[in-house]
């Protein structure tokens, strides 16, 4: 078996640093015996291309409790029934003024948060409007403010490239809840940047005292859990990270090929 064969079957890590990228090239020739340098070459190049992506932190497993400064607004609300819907880090697309709106992956949805009415109603469409049905919601940003917020379903189709096969494609479709309507002013008032760990929190506020969720309005809370190091930040931890990591392989007198 090549070695190019073996390091498909590889874990990469992708914060390995040049050295661990020649080191793991160096193991799989000696492990091997001969490899060529074209072998060599795409190894490299892959193992280039992987460390290149930087880490998505999806913040704290298990993640945090609700704050006790949001339930206590929650219950100056009158609010119950409070589920953790998500918990997840901003992408590019969640702070995007042309956009401008919150994507919550249906697959990715934690606790139910929708009754049976509601679901239904944001999966058809508003003939009127020719657009998805909204729901009308509050929601209490980071600074405890209460904001108006719409809640949407979007259906999104993608293609799914197979290769090996005639480098034919299927498509399928991803389900997302989406939260809109100002999202933006939101993302700017509260300084949210791509990178931050946030959450998102459901509760019901009832018009009469009802102990059924049909009769209540949805509200959400908004937590940031962590906040995005900033770029200097980030690369200095990647620094301390390269360096010790550098220091164990040094540290092995692992020998490379000759090229």
């Amino acid at each position: 078996m090549s070695a190019l064969q073996d390091f498909k079957k590889r874990k990469i890590n992708k914060n390995w640093t040049h050295l661990q990228i020649l080191s793991e090239i160096a193991l799989l020739s000696d492990a091997d015996g001969v490899t060529s340098k074209e072998e060599r070459n795409s190894i490299e190049k892959k193992l280039a291309l992987k460390k290149g992506k930087k880490r998505v932190d999806f913040g704290p497993n298990p993640p945090p409790v609700l704050p006790i400064n949001f339930l206590n607004k929650i219950r100056h609300m009158h609010g119950k029934y409070i589920v953790r819907v998500i918990q997840k880090p901003l992408y590019k697309s969640d702070i995007s003024k042309p956009e401008c709106r919150f994507s919550i992956p249906v697959k990715q949805v934690q606790q139910e948060f929708l009754t049976k009415q509601e679901k239904i109603l944001l999966d058809t469409c508003d003939s009127h409007k020719k657009k998805a049905s909204r729901i009308e919601a509050t929601l209490i940003d980071p600074s405890l403010t209460e904001k108006k917020i719409s809640l949407r379903k979007w259906e999104t189709k993608k293609k799914h490239h197979m290769y090996g096969s005639g480098n034919s494609s299927s498509s399928y479709s991803s389900s997302s809840y989406v939260l809109m309507n100002k999202w933006y002013n939101i993302v700017e008032e509260n300084q949210l940047k791509k990178g931050d760990v946030v959450q998102v929190w459901a509760f019901r506020t009832a018009a009469a005292a009802s102990a059924s969720t049909s009769s209540s309005r949805l509200c959400f809370a908004l937590v940031v859990v962590k906040r995005s190091p900033s770029d200097d930040q980030q690369e200095e931890e990647e620094d301390k990270e390269s360096d010790h990591s550098d220091d164990k392989v040094l540290s092995r007198g692992i020998r490379f090929p000759l090229f």
